[in-house]
């Protein structure tokens, strides 16, 4: 997006793709940081950064088609190895079919700037639609006073009022609304314009005296476990079992022998506290024969059995993201499912591992703290 001269906001990368009579596979690296992508205008998918998405199955293609994929970045990492964080496509696209993989190339880029001036080029009719794109109208009030928008029925996107931008909305919350200065508001006729890049569940919106500043609404995408996904360890050997000691602070697992592998299950069999039936886990590194901690760049959770991401985001992937006072805590609004608990990781590539290092949760909660537990350490996936 930098070289385009675009900082943030979003972009669109279009080219064409050859007929099929196959499905094929879309591979995106890198990708800073959520996309919609579209074949011939028609949505086929989105992809999250959160959840490492990098893939989407691209159905079969009977003449060419156009490819689109519309880029929003959605915040800057300041933290560690990843501070220099571009955005938009970052490294390649890809199309995979069978076991070949083709680079796509002869890209059309398109900057979408956040100013006032470029929304009003879009060009306007009267229809109903629930699809991304810019939606426009006017509302009439005869008293100016400041206001709140209920943007809860909209996707993902920003909104414009009188020509000032009013800043960006999401559906997943906690805000649901966004502040309007009576300042900016006029007697008579006031013009909206909203640009949603996701789709919004009905095109409407409403002032209110008051903001939604705690409205969640649970993105069942953001779980690492399908539906009725169980992983199956009958067959597995673990590397490591054992106990930790109560209290905060790094514990070490050191291995008896350093292990090859791409992929990392850890079991939690039961809490510090007798009765707690919860799991958490601020972080978990890895470490090298040399002693050194090992890269989470290239992370991926691919399944834990359990997230608390309604009452707060203790999503599984907290566990590497160099931020000790965020956690992993399986569900504590609603369903408690009892141990044991276990996330499994795909560390992105084949390493050599020594050692496993546990954070337990850094707030006054001892909840989920970690007691018995097992380690499993494998080059092949895991079976579910």
């Amino acid at each position: 997006m930098e070289m385009f001269n675009q900082g943030w906001g979003r972009i669109l990368y279009r080219t064409y793709l050859k007929p099929s009579a196959q499905k094929q596979k879309l591979l995106i690296t890198e990708l800073h940081d959520w996309a919609n992508v579209f074949i011939d205008g028609k949505s086929i998918g989105r992809l999250d950064r959160r959840r490492g998405d990098n893939t989407l199955e691209i159905p079969a293609l009977s003449k060419t088609a156009r490819l689109d994929i519309l880029v929003e970045a959605t915040g800057r990492v300041n933290y560690g190895k990843a501070i220099i964080d571009r955005k938009g496509i970052t490294e390649k696209v890809e199309i995979i079919h069978g076991n070949d993989k083709t680079i796509l190339t002869n890209w059309t880029v398109y900057n979408f700037p956040v100013d006032y001036e470029f929304q009003t080029k879009a060009k306007f009719k009267t229809q109903q639609i629930q699809t991304p794109g810019w939606y426009k109208g006017y509302f009439v009030i005869d008293k100016v006073g400041d206001t709140f928008l209920d943007v809860s029925t909209w996707g993902k996107g920003m909104l414009w009022v009188n020509g000032y931008n009013m800043g960006r909305f999401w559906k997943i919350g906690p805000q649901q609304t966004l502040f309007i200065p009576g300042a900016w508001l006029k007697k008579g006729k006031n013009e909206v314009i909203v640009l949603d890049v996701d789709s919004p569940k009905e095109p409407k919106l409403a002032g209110l005296k008051e903001a939604i500043l705690d409205q969640l609404n649970p993105d069942e995408s953001l779980l690492h476990r399908k539906k009725n996904q169980n992983l199956d360890l009958a067959a597995e050997k673990p590397i490591a079992v054992g106990s930790f000691t109560a209290g905060t602070g790094w514990k070490e697992v050191k291995f008896n022998a350093s292990v090859k592998a791409q992929y990392l299950c850890f079991e939690a069999l039961n809490a510090q506290q007798e009765k707690d039936v919860l799991s958490s886990i601020a972080e978990l590194e890895l470490t090298s024969t040399d002693g050194q901690t090992l890269s989470t760049l290239k992370w991926k959770v691919i399944y834990a059995d359990s997230e608390e991401i309604t009452a707060a985001n203790h999503a599984a992937d907290k566990v590497y993201d160099q931020q000790e006072s965020t956690f992993w805590q399986t569900q504590a609004v609603g369903a408690k499912p009892k141990h044991p608990h276990q996330i499994v990781i795909d560390l992105g590539e084949l390493v050599e591992v020594s050692s496993l290092r546990y954070l337990p949760r850094s707030d006054k909660s001892q909840n989920g703290m970690v007691k018995d537990y097992r380690i499993f350490l494998k080059q092949e996936p895991f079976k579910f």
